[in-house]
C-alpha cells in the first residue's frame, strides 16, 4: 500500500528544468504537478479502500453479532 511517505519522496526527488535565461521550464513544472497529484491519488485511493473494507469488516462482524442475539421472538 502506498503511504504519505511516497509522496514526500516524491516531493524531495522533484527537479525541474531550468531555462536558458532563468527561472524554471513552465511545462515541466506542470508535468510535474501532475505526476505529484497522480502520486495523491494513488495514496488517497489505496487509502480510502483499506478503511472502507475495515468498515465493512467491522459491520459485518456486528450483524453476525446482532444476529445471534436476536435469535427469535419467544412470543410467538
Amino acid at each position: 500500500m502506498r503511504t504519505m511517505q511516497d509522496i514526500a519522496d516524491a516531493l524531495s526527488a522533484m527537479k525541474f528544468r531550468k531555462k536558458v535565461f532563468g527561472g524554471v521550464d513552465e511545462a515541466d513544472v506542470w508535468k510535474q504537478l501532475e505526476a505529484l497529484q497522480r502520486t495523491y491519488q494513488l495514496v488517497y485511493d489505496e487509502q480510502a479502500a483499506y478503511y472502507q473494507a475495515l468498515i465493512d469488516e467491522r459491520d459485518q462482524a456486528l450483524a453476525r453479532m446482532m444476529g445471534r442475539r436476536g435469535g427469535g421472538d419467544a412470543h410467538g
